[in-house]
């Protein structure tokens, strides 16, 4: 029997289809002028038939990573993520492609991964409202610190609930009983309900009333610095007794920093500040902060590596991993004054 061309294999497909091979060929090649409909009904047959363009070389395959372009490009915290997907890209025949989307309340991120090309992305937490529609597209993705799986979705996340207890039983072991809580948006990311729910949980494990006043919402800002320096504020109004703050993340730890410093607070003697991330930055703030490390470099590599071996045909199906995280102290906790009166003495507002 003759052996059969790549030309004559994409002619059986578009055969067996009923749509002419340059249908064929948009969809191989991840084209944007074909429905969602005739595109699952010619993956179909491609699949059927097993048949796989440029079967000779080896393939490669090219990541999409999508960026909200309603936060900061690339703030430490997200340049960590996809330092590590750019790290493990470079060892393999992948691309990785940056696709800036405009957000939930606009157009979809489906058309340009189509343009890209993109065989497969990796998704941020804050763009979870995109994936209903990347479900139906049967687009493969990676969901980066947010635990979410089905068909054709994975995730590797970090341990937030350990963490988070980590950092409680820290700043409580210092004799720390006024802890307040700075939170993210916790309707939107299932990390930041498990760290508010250890810091529930830790005050009640130990005795210790949960205060209203030391739970303050999270302040919507394009930047976390921002919001952390006005709900630190806020809570010095309220709560001019606190002695210790866990904060949702080192960014917003970096706007409490500043809080203290404006409303005469020293830290460690006067507060104690304890962030969750460990970003580059947090080891050189004055003094040096206090945090839950989480892996983000490994975080990124890991959802790469998963995608692309999962394209390639080596992974049967996308995995959900949680990774440790690790408490690491540095200088901005200490253990509680036995006074704290002069406290609400100082300028608060």
């Amino acid at each position: 029997m003759p052996r059969r061309t790549k030309t004559n294999n994409i002619r059986l497909v578009s055969e067996r289809a009923g749509v002419s091979v340059a249908t064929v060929s948009r969809v191989v090649n991840n084209r944007t002028d074909v429905s969602e409909e005739l595109r699952k009904k010619i993956q179909a047959v491609i699949d059927e038939l097993n048949f796989s363009p440029n079967k000779g070389a080896k393939r490669v395959f090219n990541i999409g990573v999508v960026i909200s372009q309603e936060k900061p490009l690339m703030d430490e915290y997200h340049s960590e993520l996809i330092t590590g997907m750019s790290a493990f890209i470079g060892t393999e025949s992948a691309d990785l492609s940056i696709i800036m989307n405009s957000g939930c309340r606009k157009r979809s991120i489906l058309k340009q991964i189509r343009e890209r090309r993109c065989d497969g992305v990796c998704l941020f937490a804050g763009d979870i409202c995109q994936i209903e529609e990347l479900e139906k597209a049967q687009i493969p993705v990676m969901m980066l610190n947010y635990p979410y799986r089905s068909d054709k979705i994975g995730f590797v996340n970090n341990e937030s609930y350990g963490g988070e207890t980590d950092a409680m039983e820290h700043l409580i072991g210092l004799g720390h009983q006024r802890i307040a809580f700075l939170a993210m948006d916790m309707a939107g990311d299932e990390n930041h309900l498990h760290r508010f729910k250890a810091y529930t949980d830790a005050l009640k494990r130990h005795g210790i009333e949960t205060d209203e006043k030391l739970v303050i919402n999270h302040i919507p800002t394009l930047h976390g610095q921002e919001a952390g320096y006005l709900q630190t504020m806020r809570l010095f109004r309220q709560a001019p007794d606190v002695t210790a703050i866990a904060v949702s993340n080192d960014a917003m730890a970096q706007g409490a920093y500043k809080a203290c410093w404006e409303t005469g607070r020293k830290i460690p003697d006067d507060i104690s500040i304890i962030g969750f991330d460990d970003l580059p930055g947090s080891a050189y703030l004055n003094p040096p902060l206090t945090t839950v490390a989480q892996p983000l470099y490994e975080i990124g590599y890991k959802a790469a590596n998963y995608l692309y071996l999962y394209l390639s045909g080596t992974l049967a199906e996308l995995p959900g991993e949680n990774l440790e995280t690790k408490l690491i102290i540095r200088n901005s906790t200490a253990k509680v004054k036995q006074s704290t009166n002069d406290t609400t003495e100082r300028r608060d507002s």
